[in-house]
């Protein structure tokens, strides 16, 4: 199955009437933590409750341990962390962990995953006639 995308345009800044063409991604939807746990189970000696519990705990420890200041890797998956930042100060004991805030948790795919990118096959959205 292709990935399929749509063509919208944009234009460039204030006052620049030029328009531009760029690929946009249509997702074919979400996938659920419990349709992974019944493919999952399907492909192992898990159950699918098994499976569901395992993600609940593994989304309990990833949180855990980045609030300990910890990077996670997921083997096969990539590495989650948490960025932080705090605004600039004049002297350095000014900046203190009140006034340091997480920005948001960041994810690196891993370089394997990252690879198969070019194996995607991507396919045009296809116009409706109708409208």
């Amino acid at each position: 199955m292709a990935f399929r995308y749509r063509v919208k345009t944009k234009r460039g800044g204030i006052g620049d009437k030029s328009a531009k063409y760029y690929a946009v991604p249509i997702y074919s939807g979400e996938i659920s933590s419990r349709r992974l746990a019944r493919d999952l189970a399907r492909s192992s000696s898990l159950s699918e409750s098994d499976v569901i519990a395992t993600l609940i705990g593994l989304s309990g420890l990833i949180e855990k341990y980045l609030h300990e200041g910890h990077k996670v890797r997921l083997d096969g998956l990539g590495l989650l962390s948490i960025s932080a930042s705090s605004e600039g100060f004049d002297m350095p004991d000014e900046c203190t962990p009140r006034r340091v805030k997480a920005k948001k948790i960041c994810f690196r795919a891993a370089t394997d995953l990252k690879a198969n990118l070019k194996y995607i096959r991507f396919e045009r959205e296809k116009k409706d006639k109708t409208k």
